[in-house]
């Protein structure tokens, strides 16, 4: 407890006061993953080895949700949750699949304070040339939260995820046009069906979302899309046409 606390501090001097050089000294960079203390010309919050782990998401992947296909693939294909539970969105990609470094690079963003977590995401990104095409010239929606549980986080990891593509990919733009209309309950332990209850009619549109224009929601994990699907109906129904979407780990 006591370590985590002085972790979180040093992020936030970091972010607000010191150099990285100088905190580096004084707060030296652990591996997220592992622990160990980090040569930080090589790494941002993972060590070599970590970062070569990161269970990043390969091609051959369903067409539409982008959950991988193991072994060689004769043509592109959907997967049989898409097939029978057909997505509101036209195609979903995922950086990472959530176990390992996937998983508790995610947890760091949620649970950690892990605002500082942004460089290293952008530095995925930036090293794999798909993601420049992917997203170029795209508008991002970050998913938002309840503002209760917004100010008790102190942020909003969706937005986060965003800046840190912007970082990776400076043409995109980043348009906060939704907002949560109502808390929902943790869907941790919650079925297909019961996730798809609690998220109905979560979600409404500020303003108008922008219009011809290569729209792109953001969220931190893709399960059973019930989240996605429903903010997606919130800008449909404000008038706006295709939407794809990115989630950092898919899981």
């Amino acid at each position: 407890m006591v370590l985590e606390l002085l972790k979180r501090s040093a992020s936030d001097i970091r972010q607000h006061i010191f150099s990285d050089r100088i905190l580096d000294v004084i707060f030296p960079r652990t591996c997220i993953q592992c622990g160990c203390f980090l040569n930080t010309r090589a790494s941002v919050f993972t060590c070599t080895g970590c970062r070569a782990a990161y269970p990043t998401i390969r091609e051959p992947v369903c067409e539409q949700c982008g959950v991988p296909f193991y072994g060689k693939m004769a043509a592109p294909r959907t997967c049989a949750h898409c097939e029978s539970h057909p997505p509101a969105f036209v195609q979903a990609r995922s950086l990472l699949l959530y176990r390992d470094t996937g998983a508790r690079l995610v947890h760091c963003l949620k649970y950690e304070r892990g605002t500082w977590l942004q460089p290293e995401i952008a530095a995925i990104l930036r090293a794999d040339e798909r993601w420049r095409h992917f997203f170029a010239n795209s508008v991002l929606i970050p998913v938002p939260l309840h503002f209760r549980k917004e100010q008790a986080r102190g942020y909003n990891q969706a937005l986060i995820i965003a800046r840190a593509i912007r970082a990776a990919v400076p043409s995109v733009r980043i348009d906060a046009c939704l907002r949560r209309v109502r808390p929902t309950p943790t869907q941790t332990f919650l079925t297909r069906e019961e996730r798809r209850r609690n998220m109905r009619g979560a979600f409404a549109c500020r303003r108008k979302p922008p219009r011809g224009e290569r729209l792109i929601l953001v969220d931190d994990v893709l399960t059973t899309g019930a989240t996605l699907n429903s903010a997606i109906g919130a800008l449909h129904a404000a008038g706006a046409g295709e939407i794809y979407a990115f989630t950092l780990a898919h899981g």
